[in-house]
């Protein structure tokens, strides 16, 4: 049983929080092997386009049908709704990879959005943990209630203050886009695997048009529920034809 009133309470003052056992681990493996297979197939697609970083996804949602699929979580909506309202929509949905003994961008300290609106949460991201996140694999540092600051820590103040993310496999880590944040070294003699969705609230615009980007294979069988998250219930119209339906014709059912 979730304890939601606790996670929110630790989300709204620590800026993070982590509930563990998200994600079955017979899930958990499907989904490692298929990053694998993503990020090949990613490269040939995009690999000539200017930017394309080699060890990142931009957009899960366009390969196999599992990553789509894995959004349709009971913990992940529930939270998302909790604090975004019901109606909340995905922004973005990513790749989450640190490579052993390499420095990136993800390194350097940042937030994740430049909005800052005092005490009103604009969004929430999600980390879900492919392998076991540790100090020694680059588990990554937060400092507690950052998110309320408009001013960068120093160096001092982050490494004096911040705390390590570390968890297990299956586990997610939520939390506020404001709050400062950068991934550990990754020590270790392994890639660290795993994937990252930005939910916000229903009247942003998100990253892509999830609903013409989606594959209709990979739209079968997900819930209502799943559907509002993916922005089917909240688009533009793209005509005064489309404008002038009634409300069942202008949402989507898989």
């Amino acid at each position: 049983m979730v304890n939601y009133e606790k996670h929110i309470y630790e989300l709204e003052t620590l800026g993070f929080t982590i509930i563990e056992n998200v994600y079955s681990q017979p899930l958990i493996k499907e989904l490692k092997q298929q990053l694998d297979a993503a990020l090949l197939d990613d490269m040939k697609m995009f690999s000539d386009k200017q930017g394309k970083n080699p060890d990142l996804i931009v957009d899960l949602s366009i390969h196999h049908p599992i990553f789509i699929q894995s959004l349709d979580n009971e913990i992940v909506l529930e939270l998302c709704s909790k604090v975004l309202g019901e109606n909340c929509t995905l922004y973005s949905f990513t790749s989450t990879i640190l490579k052993p003994k390499i420095k990136n961008a993800v390194h350097n300290l940042h937030v994740d959005t430049n909005k800052h609106i005092p005490g009103y949460l604009t969004g929430v991201v999600m980390t879900v943990a492919l392998d076991d996140f540790t100090e020694q694999n680059g588990a990554t540092y937060y400092l507690p209630g950052s998110q309320n600051s408009q001013t960068v820590p120093t160096e001092e103040t982050f490494t004096k203050y911040s705390q390590t993310t570390a968890r297990k496999a299956g586990d997610v880590l939520f939390f506020n886009p404001r709050v400062y944040h950068r991934a550990g070294n990754n020590d270790s003699d392994k890639i660290r695997y795993g994937m990252t969705f930005y939910a916000t609230r229903s009247f942003f615009k998100p990253r892509f048009d999830f609903p013409r980007m989606i594959p209709k294979e990979s739209l079968i069988g997900l819930s209502d529920r799943l559907m509002t998250f993916l922005g089917f219930n909240s688009r533009v119209p793209d005509s005064l034809d489309t404008y002038y339906l009634p409300a069942e014709k202008r949402t989507y059912k898989a």
